[in-house]
């Protein structure tokens, strides 16, 4: 089991799931193995690619036929499907079987939650819950225009069609040839939900359920490609939210992106260094610019970097809301 991830290394027996569909003890295994596999595997055209001598690596104790014929009754019972696929990403191209739970196979250990996991996550949501609650907004003005100077409505000026169009193009050429995902955290999608261009050349998701979809809206597939032209700094960025993010990389991330706090719409303007984390700067739509602050103590929060994360993936707006749609 050594070759598995740290996270995937123990594999859960779910004997409701293996007494309902009458699996033997080596089909239940391959069976947890395979809920696994979303985890490290490569992802093509909706499915994971496995390959033989991975299985046999990770799992020993099963033989090669045993491994094929353990396959052919799950399949048989509706729980995975498989297909060839050419992983283009790999050296040689090849074409390898690959596999995907069906709707019946994701209830395979859906209802298990290890309890000291279920507490730890309870605890870091009510955590975050009252740091939400503590936001607030500084009296004094960090800085601010005239008084009588009211700040007009950022607009947003969009490039024109025939630049769109090559970006587009270029994109899409790129990342239909290497596979490589384009970028995820998208304003209006959820934060996991990552963009690929599919083996058709469109634009397509894969949502924080794995599900691939082929996005077919026109307006919806006009609006990413505007906000991508317009953010470059993101190409090719696929954020892991597990991991905490450097200074440099909260700026890049949230740097001009609106939030609301207490119902006033709010843009960050930068995220200022302090004892045990940062402090994070905003403007109004005045120009005036404040620290946010704990409403309790009226002092200055302070965030570490990772909990600043949590806090600002939870209050996120629209961050790219355009005023002009048409293309000039």
């Amino acid at each position: 089991m050594s070759a598995l991830p740290q996270r995937t290394q123990i594999l859960v027996k779910d004997l409701l799931f293996q007494e309902k569909y009458n699996l033997s003890h080596t089909q239940t295994d391959l069976m947890a193995y395979l809920v696994n596999v979303t985890y490290w595997a490569t992802y093509v055209e909706g499915y994971y690619v496995i390959a033989t001598k991975k299985v046999m690596s990770d799992l020993p104790c099963l033989g090669e036929k045993t491994f094929e014929a353990s396959l052919k009754v799950l399949k048989e019972f509706g729980l995975i499907e498989s297909k060839i696929v050419e992983v283009t990403s790999w050296r040689g191209k090849p074409k390898l079987r690959a596999i995907r739970l069906t709707y019946k196979g994701k209830e395979y250990n859906s209802k298990l939650v290890l309890p000291s996991q279920d507490e730890k996550v309870k605890r870091l949501e009510k955590e975050l819950k009252e740091a939400l609650e503590k936001l607030s907004l500084s009296e004094e003005k960090v800085q601010s225009e005239k008084p009588d100077t009211i700040e007009k409505e950022r607009r947003v000026t969009l490039p024109k069609k025939e630049k769109l169009d090559s970006f587009i193009q270029e994109s899409t050429e790129h990342f239909g040839l290497t596979s490589r995902p384009i970028c995820n955290f998208v304003p209006s999608y959820n934060k996991e939900t990552t963009f690929y261009i599919n083996s058709y050349n469109k634009l397509s998701i894969i949502t924080q359920n794995n599900e691939l979809k082929q996005l077919k809206n026109p307006k919806s597939v006009n609006e990413f490609w505007q906000w991508l032209y317009l953010n470059p700094q993101r190409i090719g960025d696929k954020i892991d939210f597990l991991q905490t993010p450097t200074l440099k990389e909260l700026k890049q991330r949230y740097i001009d992106r609106p939030i609301e706090i207490n119902g006033i719409t709010l843009t960050i303007v930068d995220f200022v260094e302090a004892h045990g984390g940062v402090k994070l700067k905003v403007k109004e739509k005045n120009g005036i610019e404040r620290f946010i602050v704990n409403s309790e103590t009226q002092k200055d929060m302070i965030l570490g970097l990772e909990r600043c994360h949590q806090i600002l993936g939870k209050i996120m707006k629209k961050s790219l809301v355009l005023i002009e749609r048409t293309l000039v």
